[in-house]
């Protein structure tokens, strides 16, 4: 039989009759294309950070604490720095004070000694020589406090007072009091005989006897204790052994009054 003879409902069955023999099975992956959705694509799955991974912090101002250091005592770079305290006032260092007085030495004190003529008056100025053949003059002087004596080798009382006067004097050497023993000898060899003898740390002048007169004192040995400026604050005639503590308190007042 031929396609010719066929007539067109016999020609479809025989073409449904053969489709399965010629192997146009479909894919089961696979939709029609005029019945199926379009495939929509999974979104990719986000990739997780691995466990050994620190995140990273977010930037701050803080600065890392070193290695080491326990995390509460790291301070925030915001934090001013702590400032020291000023001292308080009664614990601010003080300006050294001026050094006290060394303890007098003598404890009995005769108020009648030291009123003598020349009291208030200043100093007279002299130019004389040591036993060495240095200067020393009144000018030279100014600043201290002087126990200045006239004496000479010839005077008895005056060998014995001396060395009572250098004692107390070096006992003041520090704090500014000098002793000048004026001798009215000219010749330096008995002088510096006796004050090696006695072991006098004085400063010594010779030919003093023009200057005693001045002084207009007519016995000897005699002394002045004159202040920072020259002023004479103690004026003592003769040898008075009694007079040695008001001496002192003269020379411990001058001194006082010359820190001020």
């Amino acid at each position: 039989m031929t396609f010719k003879q066929c007539s067109k409902v016999h020609v479809l069955m025989a073409i449904s009759l053969l489709a399965p023999a010629l192997g146009c099975k479909r894919e089961a992956s696979e939709a029609p294309e005029s019945t199926a959705a379009p495939e929509t694509e999974a979104p990719a799955p986000e990739t997780e950070a691995p466990a050994s991974e620190t995140p990273e912090a977010p930037a701050s101002d803080t600065p890392a604490p070193a290695v080491g250091t326990p995390p509460n005592e790291v301070v925030a770079a915001s934090e001013p720095a702590p400032t020291a305290e000023p001292t308080p006032a009664s614990g601010e260092p003080k300006p050294a004070a001026a050094s006290a007085l060394p303890a007098p030495l003598h404890a009995k004190v005769d108020e009648s000694c030291g009123r003598d003529a020349g009291v208030g008056t200043n100093a007279l100025p002299f130019a004389l020589k040591t036993p060495e053949g240095k200067d020393i003059s009144m000018a030279s002087l100014r600043g201290k406090v002087v126990l200045l004596n006239f004496w000479g080798t010839w005077c008895k009382p005056c060998l014995k007072e001396l060395p009572e006067f250098d004692r107390l004097v070096r006992h003041y050497k520090k704090s500014g009091a000098v002793l000048v023993a004026i001798a009215t000898d000219t010749e330096p060899e008995k002088v510096l005989e006796f004050a090696k003898e006695r072991k006098i740390s004085a400063k010594l002048a010779l030919g003093g006897e023009d200057l005693a007169k001045q002084y207009d004192s007519p016995n000897f040995p005699f002394s002045f204790v004159i202040d920072d400026t020259g002023k004479i604050r103690g004026s003592y005639r003769s040898y008075k052994p009694e007079c040695i503590g008001r001496i002192e308190q003269d020379i411990r007042t001058s001194l006082e009054q010359k820190k001020r």
